[in-house]
């Protein structure tokens, strides 16, 4: 008799496990699908921004950007004559990484920081953020703002992942 009960004991278990394992890998589905919508739903709402506006950094004059490129806004700061110098920050940051080293670079350079796609001002679109796509969005600023010589390329963590494809790509339109 105890064998019989034991066995019934195993299999009333074996039933309440597999259903409390179904139950919750059909939440963590749910939510994950939710919350993907919800974020996707968040990222697609961009506030206005107000354009051009101008701020100094050490005496230097820096002003505010947006360029449409690559199906997406790309906001950028710029500021300083020569030629141009491109900043891409790292991750989770924004143009602002860059701050520091702006003014001195903006003596003798045209200093351009975008924020990447997906981060700070720019858009953020669902799709977009594999190397080539940003690096195209890159190409794509800088030939816009009338850079058709080779530019210097500064790039750090995530930044690094763009740099790479735009050299790449574009062996001919970079220095370093």
């Amino acid at each position: 008799m105890n064998e019989k009960s034991n066995s019934s004991f195993h299999f009333s278990f074996y039933l309440v496990t597999m259903f409390l394992t179904i139950l919750v890998v059909a939440v963590m589905i749910f939510s994950s699908v939710t919350l993907n919508m919800n974020y996707t739903t968040i990222a697609q709402q961009q506030t206005p921004f107000n354009e051009d506006i101008s701020f100094d950094i050490d005496n230097v004059t820096f002003s505010h950007h947006m360029a449409s490129v690559n199906g997406i806004q790309l906001h950028y700061v710029t500021g300083g004559p020569g030629d141009p110098i491109v900043l891409l920050h790292g991750w989770p940051q924004t143009w602002y990484e860059c701050h520091h080293i702006m003014p001195a670079l903006a003596k003798n350079y045209t200093v351009i920081v975008p924020d990447l796609r997906g981060l700070g001002d720019s858009s953020k679109p669902v799709t977009g953020y594999d190397g080539k796509t940003t690096a195209d969005d890159i190409y794509q600023l800088v030939s816009q703002l009338g850079f058709n010589q080779p530019i210097l390329l500064v790039a750090h963590d995530i930044g690094s992942q763009t740099a790479y494809s735009y050299a790449a790509a574009h062996p001919n339109n970079e220095v370093n």
